[in-house]
């Protein structure tokens, strides 16, 4: 029986491709047989636990056995010290301060600059804590001390002679015979105010 080849290849070929979805293999005669039943599959294996060039850290071992350095990933060193979270020592005496120390507002000097706003008066009058803060002041009629002038009028007296809670308000005062004030209109008011009785003498 004569065949055409050529023919009988082209049938062929044509049936392998839908052997294939079959998973047929077709056997051509003469030792042939088509390999080609499918798309071709490639199949990868990894190694784990191997590495490529590109994740290195900048040292390895050549094959010489001598380490070499990546100079390009090697960290940036630097001396310089950081220099924040200084302070400066001379910070927060402002108000009256000559540069040398401190005048109190009566006019005696402190020597030490770093007395001043300490939260412990060392000015007679107490204005290195008042003043020496920047602090507006109220000064008392008696001692003339300082106490900052949100005190005065709090209800709270504050100087020895009352006068924040008097002079410091605004009012008119009498002044007792031992320097306490007291409002002008509490006088003869048939009570005693001053310690000493004083508003209620001479009525």
């Amino acid at each position: 029986m004569n065949i055409d080849l050529a023919k009988f290849l082209s049938v062929a070929a044509l049936m392998s491709q839908g052997a294939a979805a079959a998973g047929c293999t077709i056997n051509l005669g003469n030792g042939f047989t088509d390999t080609n039943l499918g798309p071709e599959t490639t199949t990868t294996t990894s190694t784990s636990g191997t590495t490529d060039d590109a994740t290195t850290t900048g040292t390895g071992v050549d094959s010489n056995d001598t380490t070499e350095t990546d100079p390009g990933t090697s960290a940036p060193t630097t001396t310089d010290v950081p220099t924040t979270g200084t302070t400066d020592a001379t910070a927060g005496t402002t108000a009256g301060t000559t540069g040398e120390g401190f005048v109190c507002s009566d006019g005696t000097a402190l020597d030490n600059p770093a007395w001043v706003c300490d939260e412990n008066p060392d000015c007679p009058d107490g204005s290195d804590e008042v003043t020496g803060c920047g602090i507006e002041a109220f000064t008392c009629n008696g001692d003339k001390k300082e106490i900052p002038s949100t005190w005065a009028c709090d209800e709270v007296p504050d100087c020895v002679d009352n006068s924040d809670e008097v002079t410091g308000c605004g009012l008119e005062a009498f002044t007792c015979t031992n320097g306490t004030e007291i409002p002008a209109t509490w006088k003869c008011d048939t009570a005693e105010d001053c310690p000493d009785g004083s508003d209620e003498a001479d009525c």
